[in-house]
């Protein structure tokens, strides 16, 4: 039987080998055959404190389940019994058990691994892939939109993708695996043991599946035929988040905002307060919940920071007009921080405000389902610069019906966006165009044009700190050639 040290040493190997997240997940699902069912738990060691613990926290049947699978509980092996409290995650929860001693698992054929259920397998396997569930339960997972970047009934799923899988009975979904990805349908799930299963037989319990956010890149989603809105496929931290990401992240809390965080990965109490307070210091909505718009104002689109952005189109199409790189430097480096260079991107509270993604949003102005008094008057950021004031959106809407376009449309907001620094912005447009370091002209866009609610200095910085990125970027490979499709001079 493979151990849980085993597959502790698996993950390192993997890592080192910087091996795919789609392939750690496959690797350590093979690696977890035949180990054990246990409900409620999400990657524990198998004990019998665990066990009895389980026990005292379930009903009846699930109880009888778990005493009948242990030999120490069932009385098969001879156990030494105390008295003990109960304990739920670290608080206690005033049940009184059995205490078993863990040395008397010598010799069982679980001694030294993990166990689950099979949202907590799932959940667990994500999460040595750097990809955290949430929802305590298969209906919670499946119903936290957050969670997912695509998902759909099982006869759509993709067969060259790893993703979960679910099983719906009446309105709840009461099972959940996860599928391998192989073409055939394979699927690993924990049910009395982690096993095997199939998606595409007549037999199949599947009824659904769903993608992580941020377990595949947009141009791998798109290639498999999936198409997705890009600002939502990024990892989602949150308090019991852990990992690599979590390192970036309080790093980037204690670069930007003073935090003075341990720098150990575990999303905790005293990151969640960094967060927060970002978060309110930013104009984002305070959840301590770090989605894309949380990373994209911490200065990351994505948290591995090689996913396909828009930078390139938008460099080439603010030099081609603008023709100095400090100007187009700071310029993105606001824009970056208004919406992550992300054109449909709509203000944090408009998603909760409205109940709609960005996707969404874009998609009912375009149709006029949300029609265009509603969108000039609803006082929501968006779009590259964020346009929030009802006459610079009933124009940025015009321009784009205009040009017979979207109104999320990157190519339309950037030609908007030039002809609005010049002409109704003329003092910007000026101290761009002669701007001779990126502080300069992102201090001019911050203040004169964006003009957000945090004009602090450290906030001053820290959009020149993105914009410096860019210069460096792009600045040492200019390609000063014009192309008349994009030259707006």
């Amino acid at each position: 039987m493979n151990t849980a040290k085993g597959a502790e040493a698996l993950l390192a190997e993997l890592k080192q080998q910087v091996v795919c997240r789609p392939d750690i997940i496959r690797r350590l699902a093979e690696y977890c055959l035949d180990w054990p069912y246990v409900y409620a738990a999400a990657g524990e060691m198998c004990t019998p404190e665990w066990r009895k613990n389980r026990m005292g926290c379930s009903d009846s049947d699930y109880a009888a389940a778990i005493k009948k699978a242990c030999p120490v509980l069932n009385g098969t092996k001879k156990k030494e019994i105390g008295y003990a409290t109960v304990y739920e995650g670290g608080v206690e929860i005033g049940q009184k058990a059995d205490a078993i001693k863990t040395s008397s698992c010598a010799g069982c054929k679980w001694e030294g691994v993990r166990c689950f259920d099979c949202r907590g397998f799932t959940r667990w396997l994500l999460a040595q892939a750097g990809i955290t569930l949430a929802g305590g339960g298969a209906t919670s997972q499946w119903d936290t939109a957050s969670n997912w970047i695509a998902k759909g009934e099982i006869k759509t799923m993709p067969r060259g993708l790893v993703c979960c899988v679910f099983k719906r009975r009446e309105s709840k979904m009461s099972h959940t695996g996860m599928s391998m990805g192989d073409g055939s349908g394979g699927v690993i799930h924990c049910s009395t043991i982690v096993k095997r299963g199939n998606a595409y037989t007549d037999k199949s319990p599947w009824t659904h599946w769903a993608i992580p956010a941020g377990l595949y890149s947009t141009e791998e989603l798109r290639k498999a035929g999936i198409e997705v809105d890009e600002s939502k496929n990024i990892s989602t931290l949150r308090r019991g988040s852990s990992g690599e990401e979590v390192k970036k992240l309080q790093d980037l809390l204690n670069a930007q905002h003073g935090a003075a965080l341990e720098n150990d990965g575990v999303f905790g109490a005293k990151t969640e307060a960094a967060v927060k307070a970002f978060q309110k210091d930013n104009g984002l909505t305070v959840d301590g919940i770090v989605g894309p718009k949380t990373w994209a104002a911490l200065g990351v689109t994505s948290p591995e920071s090689n996913a396909p952005s828009n930078a390139d189109t938008i460099w080439q199409t603010l030099y081609n007009a603008i023709k100095n790189p400090y100007a187009v430097a700071g310029l993105m480096g606001n824009l970056y921080a208004e919406s992550g260079l992300t054109p449909n991107n709509l203000q944090n509270t408009g998603n909760k405000s409205l109940g709609m993604t960005d996707a969404e949003y874009t998609a009912a102005v375009d149709s006029g389902t949300y029609t265009a008094k509603q969108f000039e008057d609803d006082s929501f950021g968006y779009g590259l610069a964020q346009w929030t004031y009802s006459t610079r959106k009933r124009a940025l809407l015009e321009y784009a019906v205009s040009q017979g376009t979207s109104v999320g449309d990157l190519t339309m907001q950037l030609s908007f966006l030039l002809d609005e620094l010049r002409f109704s912005y003329p003092g910007v447009w000026y101290a761009l165009l002669n701007a001779a370091s990126v502080r300069e002209a992102s201090d001019a866009v911050l203040l004169k044009y964006e003009r957000p609610k945090n004009q602090s200095e450290e906030n001053q910085q820290r959009r020149a700190e993105l914009g410096q990125k860019y210069f460096d970027q792009y600045a040492v490979n200019l390609n000063t050639s014009s192309d008349s499709s994009t030259d707006t001079n």
